[in-house]
């Protein structure tokens, strides 16, 4: 129970949620709206009109702004506030400025500039905080794509402006040209995060409501232009949009907005061929005041800024694009990493475990007085040590090459396992390194590697071959790593594929390589990894 002059105020939270708010207040303003329009220019009916739906829309947002800002919140609170502040220094400014024009309150028309600069400013702030958290690093670009399309946006107003802005007092001529131009960009990053593969839920309450601005104001300029103007719908739908952003204020409550990705080919197709579009935008001006009079300066010159602004925007995609690649990499990297760790503690451990209950077995048979069952179990616990070293081994030099960190030269990198092979399990290996290891990427060294580990212990384990060679060449268009060994084979077609065979043509895909087996019964096996260049 909450105390104060709204009593029970968070009750009344609960029970008017956004969607009931909504639609009652849509369908006031609605009905309002419409009674507007049916009543004769200069009546007073239209006056009370006008009056009448400004002031419920009105009311409707003040109501939706005091139950947002007396909810709980999420984590999410400072950005959310912001917002409530922006919508209501907005609705602020529209009470005055109704209550100027339809009271005669005579207030200065600086008044209407200072406050509209103020909610524009909060709401630009809020959208491109916005626009940070659910696509992150492309926030530069969403704020550079923004500026290009309100340049351009403005170009337009002002070169087509059927009236003479230049004569209108400055604060008028400022609101003139920066309400439209500001709501354009306003809109288009509002578009810009509902075109994202999760949205916002209230960004699509926004988007309408800034239309309805929007709208608004094409309408103040088409009345002025034709010498018409009085209060009418530029203030009923001015009003319709605050209530809406006051709603969408409530709806989103400050909770967390999770990031949501990449916009989708259609909203990058949009943004270069559709209204919007900065590049159609002056294209279309260019032509036009080429084919019927000459271009202004103020044209050529804002056609100067928006090559330095697309100039910016490509810059900054470019490095956007660098850091999500180096995260992309640290991401796999370190699933790489765990993998590796995770077969390490269960192989070695495993490893480990075995080799010291042969040895426990081994002194049990010494102590009978068997030292025959204890020699020949000695030489098991021998070899499962050596399979320990293995194990240890290479789940260290997988990580080694997945790091980079102490590899060196790719060649010297693979002689010295070559090297292990032969000192600890007395395999004879023989490489023949024709084509330099160096012409390949570091994520295909790592995959080299790895099928190469892969292969060496499959020869070791389980081929009992005495002879090992590795070999690369160059086959055309193709980087050939071939290894081969005199073990026993196989018969492909009488044997399933295991783990060990899925995980190499797995892991050779991710880099665009193909892997190929070759195996007989008694002949040896051959694989074989071709990375296309």
């Amino acid at each position: 129970m909450t105390t104060g002059w709204f009593p029970n105020s968070e009750r009344l939270r609960k029970s008017l949620n956004p969607r009931a708010l909504l639609a009652s207040g849509v369908l006031c303003w609605a009905v309002l709206t419409l009674l507007l329009a049916s009543q004769p220019v200069g009546s007073e009916g239209r006056f009370l009109a006008v009056v009448g739906t400004s002031w419920i829309a009105q009311v409707f947002a003040a109501v939706a702004l005091l139950l947002a800002a007396r909810g709980e919140g999420g984590t999410e609170r400072r950005p959310f506030l912001l917002f409530g502040v922006a919508v209501a220094v907005r609705l602020v400014a529209d009470v005055v400025w109704v209550g100027s024009r339809a009271f005669g309150l005579g207030l200065a028309e600086v008044f209407q500039v200072a406050v509209h600069a103020v909610s524009y400013a909060l709401l630009f702030g809020v959208l491109l905080w916005l626009m940070a958290r659910i696509r992150q690093e492309m926030v530069s670009v969403a704020g550079l794509d923004t500026l290009a399309v309100m340049l351009t946006s403005g170009l337009l107003i002002f070169y087509f402006s059927p009236f003479s802005i230049v004569e209108m007092p400055v604060p008028m001529a400022l609101a003139t040209l920066a309400r439209p131009v500001c709501d354009l960009g306003l809109l288009f990053l509002a578009l810009a995060a509902l075109m994202t593969v999760r949205r916002p839920p209230f960004v699509v309450i926004s988007v309408v409501g800034l239309l309805l601005l929007l709208v608004a104001d094409g309408f103040y300029l088409w009345t002025r232009a034709q010498g018409v103007y009085e209060l009418g719908l530029a203030e009923a739908f001015w009003s319709g949009g605050v209530m809406l952003l006051g709603i969408a204020v409530l709806s989103w409550g400050g909770e967390t907005v999770s990031r949501a990705g990449h916009v989708g080919s259609y909203g990058v197709g949009l943004f270069w061929f559709g209204p919007f579009s900065p590049l159609l935008q002056y294209g279309f001006l260019l032509l036009w005041a080429t084919m019927y009079g000459s271009a202004p300066s103020y044209l050529l010159l804002g056609g100067a800024a928006l090559a330095l602004i697309l100039t910016g925007r490509n810059y900054a995609v470019a490095y956007a694009g660098d850091v999500m690649a180096r995260r992309q990499e640290a991401l796999t990297l370190q699933a790489e990493q765990g993998r590796i760790l995770a077969g390490l503690h269960d192989t070695v451990k495993q490893d480990i475990h075995g080799a010291s209950m042969i040895l426990e077995a081994a002194v049990a048979a010494r102590e009978r007085g068997d030292p025959g069952t204890s020699g020949e179990l000695i030489e098991k616990a021998l070899e499962a040590t050596r399979e320990a070293g293995l194990d240890l081994a290479r789940p260290l030099d997988e990580l080694r090459a997945a790091t980079g960190h102490g590899v060196g030269e790719p060649a010297v990198f693979f002689r010295e396992r070559l090297g292990k092979l032969t000192c600890f399990y007395g395999i004879e290996t023989h490489e023949d390194l024709a084509a330099p290891l160096e012409e390949l990427g570091r994520e295909e060294v790592t995959v080299a590697w790895q099928v190469f580990v892969e292969t060496a212990w499959n020869a070791v384990k389980h081929s009992k071959a005495e002879n090992f060679w590795l070999s690369t060449r160059r086959e055309g268009d193709a980087f050939v790593l071939r290894m081969r060994d005199d073990g026993c084979g196989y018969e492909p077609e009488k044997i399933t594929e295991g783990i060990g065979l899925g995980l190499m043509r797995s892991r050779a895909g991710t880099v665009g390589a193909e892997l190929r087996v070759e195996s007989s019964s008694g002949e040896g096996t051959t694989v074989e990894v071709r990375f296309r260049r």
